[in-house]
């Protein structure tokens, strides 16, 4: 079974203006609701792929309510942690076509010792051999960063595998645990590696580098100008096809989905990075947070390009 975990979910609220201007009223053309937050949206992609997973978040309030019936009413199977903080709201404003966007995420609400505790006590009950745990997205206010860390050890303890994706120091401190799958992106591999990393090619030119992330996958990815995943021995390299971008907000979540479902069923490295990379595409192409249908996945992965 795949676990995704989320520490700090939030309801995603896309606002379509017809301009961004600054110091105005804007009127929404159209709002979408995405029930969100990075492992929600893993659950949500995988359930595209028609690969079952239980998602398993820290939800509070109304709007916790909120997305544990949005997703449930998806065809997710939710395990929903109570916290007595209210569930946060991110809120996105987007010009159509997605060609300008702002996001702005709120922090989340203070998660108690006590109420994190219901995390690894999940974990204990349910990690074991056979089981892939994703633990995605920020740490909420009150958490300690080297949480993931303590959550890949238990889980790994366990007999269960980690894919990790997340940023800052939970990051830093996530990957001494040494996951199964890590994806930074350039700008966090730059902060592991101690040195800037402007493109892909730099990588491929050094790939040495990817051993400061610790994990026996890596995958990096650099938008529509590549991507690439490595087991350490071997480097897989793709370019993704041209597209009318929507919203790039979740692709990455899908592209990790996409990568986990295929480590998952054992897939090997580069039909791995292309079944990931089709789904962070064909993710960027929908509209809010919205994942992507097979038939599209599918149809973009035939177009990904391995170099």
């Amino acid at each position: 079974m795949i676990f995704t975990v989320t520490l700090n979910p939030a309801l995603d609220k896309q606002l379509t203006v017809p301009e961004i201007r600054f110091n105005d009223v804007l009127i929404a053309d159209s709002v979408q609701l995405d029930f969100g937050g990075k492992g929600f949206n893993v659950s949500r992609m995988l359930g595209e792929l028609n690969q079952p997973s239980i998602a398993v978040g820290l939800l509070g309030g109304q709007t916790g309510r909120t997305i544990a019936e949005g997703l449930s009413a998806q065809g997710l199977q939710v395990v929903a942690l109570p916290v007595s903080g209210e569930t946060r709201t991110n809120v996105t404003v987007v010009t159509p076509g997605g060609n300008r966007h702002i996001k702005v995420n709120e922090k989340g609400p203070m998660v108690t010792a006590d109420e994190l505790t219901l995390v690894y006590r999940y974990i204990d009950d349910n990690a074991g051999g056979g089981t892939l745990w994703v633990l995605a997205g920020s740490i909420p206010p009150g958490v300690d960063p080297s949480v993931y860390r303590q959550l890949t050890e238990q889980i790994k303890s366990l007999g269960g595998e980690v894919v990790l994706d997340t940023s800052g120091n939970a990051l830093k401190q996530g990957v001494l645990a040494k996951p199964k799958l890590v994806k930074p992106n350039l700008f966090e591999l730059s902060q592991l590696a101690g040195r800037e990393l402007a493109d892909l090619q730099e990588i491929l030119d050094a790939p040495e580098i990817l051993s400061v992330v610790g994990a026996e996958f890596v995958a990096i990815s650099a938008g529509d100008k590549g991507a690439l995943l490595s087991d350490g021995k071997k480097l897989a390299v793709c370019l993704p096809p041209e597209i009318q971008e929507a919203n790039p907000v979740g692709a990455g979540d899908a592209m990790v989905a996409g990568l986990s479902f295929a480590l998952y069923h054992g897939y090997d490295l580069e039909q791995a990075l292309m079944l990931g990379v089709a789904c962070g595409t064909a993710s960027a192409m929908q509209s809010g947070t919205k994942m992507p249908k097979w038939e599209l996945v599918e149809e973009v992965r035939q177009q990904v390009k391995l170099l």
